[in-house]
């Protein structure tokens, strides 16, 4: 999906490492560590995103260039606030969806 198209749609684009508890926040995550989870999946991500009524799309075989080797994916979703809202959402219902924190 371009850019422009993007644009367009006012979509906000969410990578895994986001919402990585394993990394740090100097190592690209976004969530705060009460909603980060471990290892998060593209689809944990997109069942989240449909569950919050965020219209997503998830893309797969795309890499965030600050982990180029890791082809995991990414979900865009609706722009619906700033993205620091979105995402500490998203990891919160990732974590009730796994049945807690873990």
């Amino acid at each position: 999906m371009q850019r422009e198209e993007m644009k367009e749609k006012r979509q906000i684009v969410i990578w895994p490492l986001y919402l990585d508890s394993g990394r740090t926040r100097k190592d690209g995550r976004l969530a705060p560590e009460a909603a980060s989870v471990k290892s998060p999946r593209t689809s944990e991500i997109f069942k989240a995103a449909q569950k919050l009524g965020m219209n997503p799309e998830m893309v797969t075989g795309k890499a965030h260039p600050a982990t180029w080797s890791d082809r995991s994916g990414m979900v865009l979703v609706d722009n619906l606030g700033p993205k620091s809202d979105i995402v500490r959402r998203v990891g919160t219902e990732i974590i009730r969806m796994r049945g807690g924190k873990q």
